[in-house]
């Protein structure tokens, strides 16, 4: 697709009547095949906003655009680009004439948004449009031999599209064109733009593959930021919905939230397209988006993209498994804190609980930009921002990236040694830690089972267990040791009397003084021989 197209064709429809754009969707209907069947009811804007969309998609194959240009060219598309060369070379000769513009001493719109020069693009565009139209014709073929080459957008160029990076899901490919989505200010209420598009045999598989999650996404920008996308620097763009707009699937509404933020860009996710279960996957057929929208001062693009999905529970668990933070490398930071004169230190209290669930961490963690040691439950931090991505530390509210987020084995650590009532404990300087009664402290001992994320057999548990000396036991049957040996590996989270042992020995060899449990057994089994 020529990248001056886009604007000068648009630029065309807009000039049409309301009879002259019933003309043309018959002609389209009629002629064109490739392009969806339109309706010919609706006012004046509805209209042109159908008959763009089937121009602009038309535009993204040269074949179909060569066709596109012979159904056009004798309803007035000829006549009219004819005018408009004619008034670009009486602006370029005003302009060498008097050193500006007639209008402001700038460039017309349809050229200058485009980035291309001013002197001899239209023509360019103009001419090589009606060198296919009219085979053969000498004036068009010299004009077009002799003015600047105009820019082109062509099917493997949509490729270059770029938008900012997400965990969360990758672009494998783009399903439809690329549509513009006018300005609409205050004063023009409402406005509609629609975008068909079909899927093939290959997409359908991918999108019904249970093992590799793959979704289609609504992605839209605005028009600066696409055009600094597919421009030589291939600017990532962030994504970007009116702030005011409704998006639909064949005709039903998606009840999502598209709002993101006037003072931070990039604060919304891409839409699933198939949340609600009404998008068509049948090769072939034919599904269309409409985005409503009001309140726009700025134009957008959007398109729609076949992504690769991570979801949140598996984020969390490349987190637990890939990017962990040793208790070791946590209190040696702490350490050398506290030896730093400039810094004071002293006592802190650690919450246990998340920042933003106000419940209980499960999987620990924070940046490693991040200075404190407060942490926050990863499950809440990446659920959150796949909802809306807004990426800043719940704790200190700095920006952080996803790569940067480790789990911290020191308040896991901490986690493994309170009981699940206990909201937080005092932090010395030198990474002793203890609650505030004193009855849980560094050198307690677990009382909850090893998260998966550090593998370790019982045996392992075992030997680092803290154990007393243990006095002269009697022996019991097997069938009894088997169940006690289970209850170590993972102790009952109970509060143990100050003058019990707290490594759990006690429940799997009872001491002398438990000897009479037995006989309360034995009572109890014989209770039937007593009567």
């Amino acid at each position: 697709m020529e990248l001056g197209a886009v604007s000068i064709l648009s630029d065309y429809v807009k000039s049409l009547k309301v009879a002259d754009l019933k003309e043309h969707i018959k002609a389209f209907n009629e002629r064109l095949p490739f392009c969806p069947h339109m309706r010919l009811s609706g006012n004046k804007t509805e209209l042109a906003q159908r008959l763009t969309e089937a121009v602009l998609a038309s535009c993204m194959n040269p074949q179909y655009f060569q066709e596109m240009l012979c159904v056009i060219a004798p309803l007035g598309y000829t006549c009219w680009s004819s005018d408009q060369d004619r008034l670009r070379r009486a602006a370029n000769q005003y302009t060498s004439f008097y050193g500006r513009s007639p209008a402001n001493g700038e460039a017309p719109p349809s050229l200058s948004i485009l980035g291309v020069p001013a002197s001899g693009s239209f023509e360019s565009f103009t001419a090589s449009s009606n060198a296919r139209v009219n085979a053969g014709s000498a004036s068009s073929t010299n004009s077009a031999s002799t003015s600047t080459a105009p820019k082109s957008l062509t099917p493997n160029s949509l490729k270059q599209l770029r938008f900012w990076p997400s965990p969360f899901y990758e672009v494998q490919e783009f399903v439809s064109s690329i549509v513009q989505v006018p300005e609409a200010p205050p004063a023009s209420g409402r406005r509609q733009v629609g975008v068909s598009f079909t899927l093939s045999e290959k997409q359908v598989d991918r999108l019904l593959d249970t093992q590799h999650l793959h979704q289609l996404r609504l992605f839209c920008t605005t028009f600066d930021q696409f055009m600094a996308s597919v421009s030589p620097k291939r600017e990532a763009a962030p994504v970007e919905f009116p702030y005011t707009c409704d998006a639909r699937i064949n005709e039903h509404s998606l009840n999502v939230n598209l709002r993101g933020n006037k003072k931070h860009a990039g604060r919304v996710s891409p839409p699933n397209l198939n949340r609600n279960g009404h998008l068509s996957l049948q090769p072939g057929k034919l599904n269309r988006v409409e985005l409503s929208y009001a309140n726009a001062p700025s134009r957008y693009t959007m398109v729609i993209a076949l992504c690769k999905i991570t979801t949140a529970e598996q984020l969390t668990e490349q987190l637990k498994h890939r990017r962990y933070r040793s208790k070791e490398a946590v209190i040696d930071m702490m350490h050398k804190k506290s030896r730093d004169e400039d810094i004071e230190t002293g006592a802190s209290t650690l919450k246990l609980t998340c920042p933003l669930t106000y419940v209980r961490m499960a999987v620990p963690c924070r940046s490693n930009t991040c200075d404190h040691i407060q942490c926050f439950d990863a499950s809440s931090f990446f659920s959150m921002n796949e909802q809306s991505p807004q990426w800043q530390c719940p704790v200190c509210s700095q920006d952080i990236k996803p790569e940067d987020l480790r789990m911290d084995g020191y308040v896991e650590d901490i986690l493994r040694r309170v009981p699940p009532d206990l909201d937080a404990v005092l932090v010395e300087s030198d990474g002793s830690w203890h609650s505030p009664d004193d009855q849980y402290h560094s050198g307690s001992a677990y009382i909850t089972s090893l998260p998966p994320s550090i593998p370790m057999d019982q045996d392992t548990l075992l030997d680092h267990t803290p154990s007393p000396e243990r006095t002269p036991q009697r022996s019991l049957p097997s069938n009894q040791l088997e169940p006690t040996k289970q209850e170590v590996a993972t102790p009952p989270c109970i509060s143990f009397p100050a003058d019990l042992n707290t490594s759990g020995t006690s429940l799997v060899h009872p001491t002398e003084h438990s000897e009479p449990s037995a006989d309360v057994i034995d009572l109890t089994l014989s209770s039937d021989e007593g009567e």
